[in-house]
């Protein structure tokens, strides 16, 4: 959830470029666009490894390793085609990353709800994820951005499908803690994905890049 800035990336620039020089490409030679698509993969599972081994760690010792389960389940079949806003630092993507995976279980877990207000929370999620989708999906990055208009579109439709089941799921489930912990899950990501996020993170959109305007100013 998160990219470093230059000074923070001297460590892990190195064991990045070691793994792909001696471990995934090793005895071949890679250069240009490729090297740097596939160094900038590499850079972000060397700098999430950490990440998720402390939020790993932190859920252990809480008891609620089978909740994050729920966060991570959410996130990767929502959050894949929503996108969203990455903080610029290591220390504030392990921070919000924190926030992210552990506060909606201990939310779930010591906040109860009652059945009214779950059925009015359950509308509004809903209603404010279509926004979201139709607004800001697939809300990307400089760093990492969506440029093909038909793959914009897919996402966008992806994004909607894997909302109905997210919903379905909660359905079949019926359990309340685990119904909370995925609306509380869906209600980070959406705002994940919204201008303010984006200035909060001081992230911008591939459409704000001057790298990438004109493939949004094309008719």
């Amino acid at each position: 959830m998160g990219y470093n800035e230059i000074g923070d990336r001297g460590m892990v620039d190195k064991i990045s470029n070691y793994i792909l020089d001696n471990i995934l490409y090793k005895n071949e030679k890679i250069e240009g666009d490729k090297r740097e698509v596939m160094l900038f993969g590499v850079t972000r599972i060397v700098e999430d490894i950490p990440k998720y081994l402390i939020i790993f760690l932190i859920a252990l010792s809480l008891d609620i390793l089978m909740q994050l389960c729920v966060v991570l389940a959410i996130t990767i079949v929502y959050k894949t085609f929503v996108g969203g806003a990455h903080a610029r630092t290591n220390i504030v993507c392990l921070i919000s990353s924190i926030i992210f995976f552990i506060s909606p279980v201990l939310l779930a877990k010591y906040v109860n709800f009652s059945k009214n207000i779950m059925i009015i929370a359950s509308a509004l999620v809903f209603i404010f994820s279509v926004y979201v989708i139709i607004r800001h999906a697939p809300a990307d990055t400089e760093e990492v951005p969506i440029l093909n208009k038909n793959k914009r579109k897919l996402f966008r439709v992806l994004a909607f499908i894997s909302l109905i089941l997210v919903y379905m799921s909660m359905l079949l489930i019926k359990n309340k803690i685990t119904s909370t912990i995925i609306l509380i899950t869906l209600t980070y990501i959406n705002f994940f994905a919204t201008n303010p996020m984006y200035k909060f993170y001081k992230c911008k959109h591939s459409y704000e890049s001057d790298e990438f305007k004109e493939y949004f100013n094309e008719k």
